[in-house]
């Protein structure tokens, strides 16, 4: 796919799968010139000012307890790391954020300014990709940029941690690969109750999820040395009773659900006109 061979290791991180046809004629479409953009960022992140977190995760689908990593970019954003999360828009996610902002809208927003604003972007992909095309597309917008300084892939794909390791030291960025197990199941996210998640007040069933939401969590947390695994558990358990993913998550819904009416008013007063 690059003429530049350790490029090619991109495509070599799921096993037994590369990139499809597909998706090498949509990146061509993106991409004026992809492996130009993928050196440049590689050259560029020693010299970047910002440290960006990158989550991608693969397709959540209902009841997966996979869910709780919905979570990490407002855990990450309160600990002041600035992260943009990538996921499809399947059914389950769209089921969490649309209590907060109609998250099934395209937002015509640059990334940047709202990771200035927030600390956190959540792109949100609509792209008729199958799994392995939309890991392969977030990982490569990841390396993309140059103040991307760590990448979490969040999936329960089968990747090649020699060929990560490898990446990892090519494009001076750290890679954290944390599987996750689609048959870990929970409660169906259309019957939560999401004042017994985000608040102090919960019964034994919320208390449980809120601790198994700690765990899984926990994993992003302990890449930063700061905290052995307990402490980084009881971290990230107590920002589910004192309300700090609540009050980020609010924010960030009231922040893209203003920036949607007023896009919408705007392109109704042109329409008009």
């Amino acid at each position: 796919m690059f003429v530049t061979e350790r490029l090619n290791i991109i495509s070599e991180i799921i096993e037994g799968h590369a990139i499809s046809e597909k998706l090498r004629h949509f990146l061509a479409q993106q991409y004026l010139n992809l492996e130009a953009t993928l050196l440049r960022a590689k050259v560029l992140r020693d010299l970047s000012k910002s440290h960006v977190q990158y989550i991608v995760q693969s397709a959540i689908h209902a009841e997966q307890a996979c869910i709780a990593f919905l979570f990490s970019p407002f855990i990450l954003a309160h600990l002041d790391h600035p992260v943009i999360y990538s996921s499809p828009a399947t059914p389950s996610v769209l089921n969490i954020l649309n209590r907060y902002y109609q998250a099934e809208q395209k937002q015509n927003l640059k990334i940047d300014d709202v990771l200035e604003a927030l600390n956190i972007y959540l792109d949100l992909s609509d792209d008729a990709f199958n799994d392995v095309d939309f890991f392969y597309f977030s990982l490569i917008k990841a390396l993309c940029r140059t103040d991307v300084s760590q990448i979490f892939l969040l999936t329960d794909l089968n990747l090649n941690t020699k060929k990560i390791a490898e990446l990892e030291q090519y494009f001076n960025v750290t890679i954290r690969y944390i599987r996750t197990n689609s048959a870990d199941l929970i409660i169906d996210c259309t019957k939560w109750d999401m004042r017994k998640l985000f608040f102090k007040h919960k019964d034994a069933e919320y208390i449980a999820l809120c601790e198994k939401f700690a765990a899984l969590n926990a994993q992003l947390v302990l890449s930063y040395g700061s905290y052995n695994r307990q402490q980084a558990i009881q971290l990230v358990e107590d920002m589910f009773y004192a309300e700090h993913i609540y009050e980020k998550l609010s924010v960030y819904g009231e922040y893209m659900q203003t920036c949607l009416q007023h896009g919408m008013s705007r392109n109704q007063v042109n329409f008009l006109a």
